[in-house]
């Protein structure tokens, strides 16, 4: 988790190397290990070091060629180091010192733009070449590692982090109104875009070369739809499947330090934890330390410490209970003070970790279980599949245990609509799609919008808009793609390493590795989940590795009351008493109002449709926190809420 700061000025004129300083100072959890500034004329490059990796301690900040010139800052981690250095250096590219940042170095001197499609690993970088006086900047598939940029006018700025960028005072704070409205309605549509106007992320996947002739952009690294995986039983999916998931969790142990992680007690996190216990217990991994760490709910929906309990009986290791709490106003404040964004998502703030975490220097690593759900869940768009296949019985019998959509409230007993958007809906041509679509209602944006700002940010027509898919074999392994380059995955991954680097950790997902990813895609629906039950290779290839009472139970833990609690528990029905975003027309503030009332009351007597507005509800309050803090220099927001906002968790 270390950290970027770099400025190019490509109109030739010379590098303001105290900017770069700057955008250094304002991540000190970053360079904990060092930092340092290189400069040559129009570039001045700054890394900020936190040392993740034995062999991080022989990189320099930033790491520097003297033979070739090439500069690097890279925050990342090669996971394919071993067979990458052979590589170079039968191509006479002789890794010397064998850091990670050296391999990436030598990759680009070796294949150029076709380098970070052959980096497997989570990263981030700038490299300048001098020979081609071009600054060139890339991003791992999956958008792990964070990377924002602003192109002005005659200089070019990137950084880790966006709030770095206003280091420059040529970057002017102005609100992106259509991103806003976007995120309103929690579907960001555009993977580029940022809450400002002109700070743009670096899409996962692409690359950026910049010179004096200008920006290009590129995609390096896709999904191969046409790759199938096809085995005769379930044992030899499980078997491969297995052979991945060790491979991603022995990568990612790879730390200077201890190591820690969630144990949720839910499926994908319990099985990174049992996993990396037996690569310990087998010698095939050597870590300083390993622990884990719960929230520990009492009950409710949350409850999971029975399973976190199985898991610590047939693996005894250091484990934390962490008591559940809400974020009081004055952290989330504090949040976008310092990175001007949004604040933390309350089911992300349910504990403070700061007594664990605050001052301990002995851990640098952090594994989740993100991914899981979004490779191996299974997806309704099954239906299509098939009824192409003319399975009318098996449609029939899925439905009865699907009920409804995931995520919908109430539960849809309609089934004939169930089936037609599902099922019947996707099989059609795109050319009656659109015949269909004029005479439907334009998509309604959320109620929490005016429709004053849904008109003026063109918000139904950006919702509307269909992203290019590639032909894929099922449509449930299109749903699998939608999920891969929706725009959430890259704004979820970014919150979550701007809550481990918070602790000088660095945040890792083996379930995202990219080729647990790709071989999720090349597999049969059926081996992602069955009538009944989800992710099925990853529980098949846990038999006798995780809890067998783990392995096969059924039910999720659900922290969607969560948002409630917090709504409640800050304020309730008078935060939305005088909203600035009411009074700027984002939000129609009379439609909150009534959404609140509504939501409160249902969560009141246990009613599961609180949580159909709960999220947009949450939504209106975080843009709020956001616009008073960052555009009207309101310290405190809410002011008009005199009592302690405590915890009601």
């Amino acid at each position: 988790m270390s950290g970027i700061a770099v400025l190019y000025q490509w109109d030739g004129a010379p590098a303001d190397r105290s900017t770069v300083e700057r955008m250094i100072d304002v991540i000190p959890y970053r360079s904990v290990d060092g930092f340092g500034v290189w400069g040559n004329g129009p570039v001045a490059i700054g890394h900020a070091k936190l040392q993740t990796t034995p062999e991080a301690s022989a990189e320099t900040s930033p790491f520097v060629d003297e033979a070739s010139g090439l500069v690097l800052s890279m925050d990342g981690r090669v996971d394919n180091r071993g067979d990458l250095t052979a590589e170079l250096n039968s191509h006479g590219h002789r890794v010397r010192t064998g850091t990670d940042a050296e391999i990436v170095l030598r990759a680009w001197d070796c294949w150029g733009t076709e380098a970070p499609a052959r980096v497997i690993g989570d990263f981030a970088f700038a490299l300048w070449d001098p020979s081609k006086q071009t600054l060139f900047c890339a991003r791992d598939p999956l958008g792990v590692k964070s990377f924002y940029y602003f192109n002005g006018p005659g200089f070019f700025l990137c950084a880790s982090e966006l709030h770095q960028l206003f280091q420059d005072p040529r970057v002017v704070r102005r609100p992106n109104e259509p991103a806003i409205a976007e995120m309103l309605v929690r579907l960001p549509v555009d993977r580029e875009e940022t809450l400002f106007e002109g700070i743009r992320r670096l899409e996962p996947a692409h690359y950026l070369s910049v010179s004096a002739r200008g920006v290009e952009r590129r995609r390096y690294y896709d999904l191969d739809a046409s790759r199938e995986i096809t085995y005769r039983s379930d044992g030899e999916y499980s078997d491969h499947f297995l052979s991945l998931f060790k491979e991603a969790v022995r990568c990612r142990l790879r730390s200077n330090k201890g190591v820690a992680s969630d144990l949720s007690g839910g499926l994908d996190s319990s099985s990174i934890v049992c996993l990396t216990e037996q690569l310990r217990h087998d010698g095939e991994v050597q870590v300083p330390g390993f622990e884990s760490f719960s929230v520990r709910f009492e009950s409710g929906p949350g409850a999971e410490a029975e399973y976190v309990e199985e898991v610590l009986r047939k693996y005894p290791h250091r484990h934390t209970y962490v008591p559940p709490g809400v974020a009081p106003l004055g952290e989330l404040t504090r949040q976008v003070a310092h990175y001007l964004d949004l604040p933390d998502y309350p089911n992300t703030a349910l504990a403070d970790y700061t007594p664990i975490l605050g001052k301990r220097n002995d851990l640098r690593v952090h594994l989740t279980g993100l991914g899981g759900d979004e490779w191996l869940s299974p997806t309704l768009l099954v239906y299509a599949d098939l009824l192409k296949q003319l399975r009318i019985i098996t449609v029939l019998r899925r439905m009865r245990i699907d009920r409804s959509p995931p995520g919908e409230y109430p539960p849809d007993p309609d089934y004939v609509t169930t089936l037609w958007r599902y099922g019947v809906l996707p099989l059609l041509p795109e050319s009656l799609k659109s015949a269909i679509d004029q005479f439907r209602s334009p998509r309604e944006p959320s109620a929490t919008v005016s429709r004053a700002f849904a008109a003026r940010t063109r918000l139904s027509e950006r919702l509307s808009t269909r992203r290019p898919l590639p032909r894929c074999r099922t449509f449930a392994q299109r749903a699998v793609y939608g999920v891969y380059s929706s725009g959430f995955l890259p704004y979820g991954l970014e919150k979550e390493a701007r809550w481990t680097a918070r602790f000088r950790l660095e945040g890792r997902q083996p379930l995202l590795d990219r080729r647990v990813l790709e071989f999720a895609y090349a597999i049969p629906d059926s081996q992602r989940s069955r009538p009944g039950v989800n992710k099925f290779v990853l529980r098949n290839s846990m038999r006798g590795i995780l809890p067998e009472r783990l392995r096969l139970r059924a039910d999720k833990a659900d922290m969607t009351e969560s948002y409630a609690k917090a709504l409640i528990g800050l304020g309730g029905e008078r935060l939305f008493d005088r909203l600035n975003v009411v009074k700027n027309g984002w939000v129609d503030g009379e439609a909150v109002r009534r959404l609140y009332r509504s939501m409160a009351e249902a969560f009141s007597r246990g009613d599961p449709s609180y949580a159909k507005n709960v999220f947009d509800l949450w939504m209106v309050v975080a843009v709020e926190i956001w616009l008073d803090v960052v555009f009207l220099g309101i310290s405190d927001p809410f002011s008009q809420l005199t009592e302690t906002r405590a915890a009601v968790l």
